[in-house]
Order: C-alpha cells, then structure tokens, then sequence
C-alpha cells in the first residue's frame, strides 16, 4: 500500500543522496554527508530556505544588464542575449546550494513552457519569466497562474495580447485549462473533456480579452515587483475586454462571470482585474485542479506511472493538503519528501521501486555531472567572454542529447515531461544515448575555446580529494559507486568495474603500488589512466543515467 507517513530517524547517506538527487540539480558530496544526518523533517527545512536572487546577466557589449532601466546595446543581436539568458539560468543551477527552489524554477518552466524564439523580440521578458518563476518557486500555486496569466512573455507565447473582443484568440485559455489547471479528462462526448469542454474554453476566452504587453515595463505587479501586461485601452478604460456575459459549463457549477462596472462598451480596467480574479478563483475551486498539479509534481520528483493505488493513497492526499493550505505548494513537498512512498519504504524491496527509476534530463545529467564533481567554470566577472563560450558548448550538449533548452518544440512542453505514455523515455534513443556518453569523455578531455581550457574533470584531483583511502581498490570503487548510481549494484557488476576496468585484471596489490608512488613522486600518469577509464566506464553506463 502506498503510504504518505512520514519517516523517522537520520536519513543516511542513500536517502540523502535520494533527497537531493530529486529535490535539486543534483547533490554535490558534501551536500550528502550534511543531509545524512538530518531528519527529512530537517532536510525539508534546510531545503526550503530562503535564497538570495541571482545577480541579473551581463551583456559584454554594454557591460550592464538590459533589464530596465538599462536597454540593449543597438549593435547586440536578440539571439545572442537569448543565449546569455540560458547561460545565466544554467549558471544558477549549477552554482546554487543544496535547496529546492532551482529544481522547483525548473520543474515551472516544463510546466509552464516557453519557446524563446516567440518572445526574444523583447529580450527583457524571458528574464521576466524566469524571475517569475523564482518568486514563486516555493510559494504559492494560485498565485502563480494568475501571474502567467499576465505575464508578458506568455502574452506572446500563446497569443494572449491577440485575444480581444470580437476576435477570439483562444490558444491561452485552452492551454490554461488543458495543463495548467484542471487537465484534459476523457473526452466523454464532443467538446466534453472530463474537467473542461469547449463552452468553458470559449467562455474563458472572452474573460481574458483586452490585455496586452507593456514594453515599457511601467505596469508592476504589487507582490512580485515585477513588470506585468497591461490592459489595452486608458489608464482607466479597457478599449477590447469582452463585456458580455461568460457562461461556463457544468465543469464549473455552470458559474457565470458579468464584468462589474461598463460605460458604454468598454469596461473600467479595474473591472478587467476583477475579472480575471473571479475566473482564477472559479477554476482554483474544481478539484480537478489540485490533483492536476499534484499528478505534475509526482511524476517530476517519484515516478512516471501513477496508479489507481497511488492516484487513491497519494495523490488525493497531496490534493488536500494543497487545498486545504490555499494552494501553498511547500505544503505539498513537505508531505511527499518525508513520507514512506518517497523512499521506497511502503512495499518490498523488490517492487514498485522509484528511486534510480527515472532517466535523468539532459539538463539533470550536464549540471548534475558538474555539481557531483564540484567542477568550476570562467568567473563571470573576471573572464565573462569565456564564461558565456563554455556555456555556449554546453547548451549544444543539451541540444545533442535532445533538450533544446528554452526552445520545446510544442507550446505543451517538452515531451518526456507530459507525453503520455513514454514520458522521461522520450530522453533515450540510439543518439541521444551516444551524445549522453560522449559528454562524460569530453569532459574528462575538457572544453576548450578561445582563451584555453574551459571545464575539465581532473579524475585524480576528485579521487585525492573526496575519496577515503584511494589506495584500496575496493573502497575507492565502492565510494564510486555510491556517489554515481542511485542504486546498489550486484557483485558481477561491481567486480566489473573494480576488477575489469580499474585493475586491468592485475591484483588489487598492484593498484595501491601505483598509488603510492602517486602520492610519493607526484607522477600521477599510471593512476590518471586507470582512474580516467573506471570514471569513464561508470558515466557511459545505464546506472549513470537514472537518478
């Protein structure tokens, strides 16, 4: 039976390791020994503590950002600010501590995707995006779609600053019910999904009309402090919000939504406000909507399959739960990340195992392999040209291993994160795997530009280092093996990488021999190659590559 009760006792280091490997980009040792001897209760604590806000990206050309009031160089290309923009987010997850809210910004933007080339047209609003995203990355879930919905970059992305009366655009309000809120049930007659039909996507398209972007970035949103859209028309009158009535279906207790105050044809702008309000609060009330989101979050921090076991014993608690704490999503994880299912602890050993069962991301796999390695990149204030070069390299990694980052190829998302029924399997096929395991060789040769060596895997330095007695075969691959895989693995397979890969079939003697001599004479040749194929052997692995 799955179970939300909650664990006891010090996590050790697998749970640890589990914790983190889930709940954030990926866990650097250190991370793991701290949280070892923590109680979830406290990791959960230590996780969601607040972080201070990244340092906007620098445009080399200008030397300041081009978040208003600063502008973009005249001479500097919106491509190239949109990589910068990558750059910059990718640099935030890689240099972050051990805390929720960089998985959490990432875990938003598969949820609320958003394809780049639509918006860079005004650089500013995907950095606006991301922000949003940070505000809100522990916070409160009502609160955010409502601000998506005004969000300028969504504005464009879905062709919300077209939608005005008389000429529906409905691409927002469909997306809004489909994946934001309440999902796409059975379709049980035409036009009737379940949760949602068409009258509703109609209705919700009129509620929406009259909002467009604010360039100028004048409009601020009274809790973020962040640019917002604006209504179309005065400071006072709306001049293309839909006056007319909104009747919704049966899905929503056939609620019927009337603008508040018209002169005329044209509401008051407060009333547009009003309005959008009055359709949040309508949709936050289906309850559909809470056990749509806690489906989203299960299968980004457990698992892909949720059963009717699981739909019954965790996701409905996680529904209330949110509810009844207003749509805090804190209140969910709290729950998920300390309870029996999360660790595998309410069935068998043998059966229906979550951890080491999901593919990691691409994005999982660079800025995981980065942080397990606690590898460095240029300083973006001292050799920025560089930094943005290195970034410029791993962003194609991405690419090739098929995450086109900031750029899904369907408005829905990227696929592994909502194609059913395949979901994260999306992540492998007969390329994507290759790329996947050439990365871990370019990074053990290292990334190279214009100014050198960008990033590099110095497997001696880590094993020196973090290792506690590298000198013995068997405690440096069992240390190895810990920190790599989610799982424990059989002695075929660990005598494999010990014995096969490290030792060259020699004796284990011959190993601590040549380290010994590292350690004595500082020639490290013997020990860089052996050392060099057993990290190589172990990234290009099936193990490597779920977390």
């Amino acid at each position: 039976m799955a179970s939300l009760n909650p664990i006891s006792g010090a996590l050790g280091s697998q749970k640890a390791a589990h914790l983190l490997r889930r709940a954030t980009l990926g866990p650097k040792l250190q991370d793991i020994s701290t949280f070892s001897g923590m109680t979830a209760q406290a990791a959960i604590t230590a996780l969601t503590q607040t972080q201070a806000i990244p340092a906007l990206p620098i445009d080399p050309m200008s030397g300041s950002d081009w978040v208003y009031p600063n502008t973009v160089n005249t001479n500097q290309n919106a491509e190239t600010l949109s990589n910068y923009t990558r750059s910059w987010w990718m640099e935030n997850m890689r240099s972050a501590g051990p805390n929720l809210t960089e998985r959490m910004i990432w875990f938003y933007h598969t949820h609320f995707p958003m394809i780049m080339s639509r918006i860079e047209g005004n650089p500013q609003f995907a950095i606006d995006y991301s922000r949003l995203l940070r505000f809100y990355a522990l916070g409160n879930y009502k609160d955010l779609v409502k601000a998506i919905c005004i969000d300028n970059a969504m504005l464009v992305h879905l062709d919300g600053n077209l939608n005005i009366k008389g000429v529906p655009q409905e691409n927002f309000a469909r997306e809004f019910l489909e994946l934001y809120t309440v999902g796409k049930g059975d379709e049980v007659s035409l036009g009737n999904y379940t949760n949602f039909t068409e009258q509703d996507v109609q209705a919700l398209t009129k509620a929406l009309t009259g909002w467009g972007i604010d360039t100028s970035y004048q409009t601020m949103d009274a809790v973020t402090n962040l640019p917002t859209g604006k209504v179309k028309g005065s400071a006072t009158t709306s001049s293309q919000h839909d006056v007319s009535s909104k009747q919704f279906s049966g899905a929503f207790s056939n609620t019927l939504i009337q603008t508040g105050s018209i002169t005329g044809t044209n509401a008051a702008v407060t009333a547009v406000y009003t309005e959008l309000n009055d359709v949040i609060d309508m949709v936050f009330a289906s309850p559909h909507t809470a056990k749509h989101i806690c489906r989203r979050l299960y299968r980004e921090f457990v698992y892909y399959n949720i059963t009717p076991e699981v739909e019954t014993d965790i996701i409905e608690p996680l529904a209330n739960t949110l509810v009844s704490n207003n749509y805090d999503i804190t209140s969910v994880l709290e729950v998920l990340f300390q309870s029996e299912h999360f660790y595998d602890l309410d069935t068998p050993i043998t059966e229906d195992n979550n951890i080491g069962a999901i593919i990691k991301s691409p994005m999982d796999l660079v800025i995981g392999t980065m942080r397990l390695f606690n590898l460095t990149v240029p300083d973006k204030t001292t050799q920025l040209a560089a930094h943005y070069e290195l970034y410029d390299q791993l962003i194609g990694q991405l690419d090739l291993q098929g995450l086109q980052f900031f750029e899904p190829y369907d408005v829905a998302g990227y696929e592994p994160y909502y194609q059913f029924p395949d979901y994260h399997r999306y992540w492998i096929s007969s390329n994507y795997l290759a790329n996947r395991y050439k990365f871990s060789e370019l990074l053990i040769s290292g990334f190279t530009g214009m100014s050198g060596v960008l990033l590099k895997l110095d497997v001696v330095e880590f094993v020196d280092t973090n290792c506690s007695n590298p000198g013995d075969a068997t405690i440096l691959v069992q240390e190895l093996v810990s920190w790599l895989f989610p799982m424990t693995i059989d002695s075929t397979r660990f005598n494999y990488f010990r014995d096969t890969v490290l030792l060259d079939q020699l004796p284990a003697s011959n190993w601590t021999t040549e380290w010994n001599n590292y350690v004595n004479t500082s020639s490290d040749v013997n020990v860089r190659l052996q050392l060099e194929a057993l990290i190589t052997a172990m990234m290009q692995t099936p193990e490597y590559q779920l977390f």
